[in-house]
């Protein structure tokens, strides 16, 4: 996958990678991840996640194992990546509202995240097209996001 200028596509994907992708499926797309590791995310035992790393792209997959470990969730963290031919990171959290605005996306809510081990850190959230922007000291840092749900539970996995 060329680093430059990949489009993100809510609901759907990034660039060839679609949700719904097997592992060996994003294999034959990108190669071996630089770092892999297992996880468990809840109380059951299908609660496990396969997180991949990409450091070269800044991008990271992560496939569940409540989903056939099928492709869930997408995060990238260079300004090489668009959302509607914008380019995101980076930005301080006034810019990201005014272009996030002037893309049509305007239903956010903000939600501050800070912790002992992550302080000044801020989520912008679109619950409708799924997209998660994480701020650092009021800097874009990392977007990401996953498929669009049918309901609750039903995921509408991308064609």
């Amino acid at each position: 996958m060329e680093k430059v200028h990949v489009d993100i596509l809510p609901g759907v994907g990034l660039g060839k990678l679609k949700f719904g992708m097997s592992r060996d499926d994003v294999k034959a797309v990108l190669g071996a991840p630089d770092h892999q590791e297992i996880t468990h995310y809840g109380d059951d035992a299908d609660d496990q996640s396969d997180a991949w790393e990409y450091h070269p792209l800044r991008l990271d997959l992560s496939f569940e194992e409540a989903e056939d470990w099928k492709l869930v969730i997408i995060s990238v963290s260079s300004e090489d990546y668009q959302l509607k031919g914008s380019s995101l990171i980076g930005l301080n959290t006034d810019e990201l509202m005014e272009e996030l605005d002037m893309l049509g996306i305007k239903e956010l809510e903000i939600e501050d995240m800070s912790s002992e081990d992550h302080p000044d850190q801020k989520l912008i959230a679109s619950e409708e097209l799924g997209l998660n922007f994480w701020l650092h000291q009021d800097i874009l840092e990392e977007i990401q996001w996953g498929p669009q749900f049918l309901d609750d539970e039903t995921i509408q996995w991308p064609n």
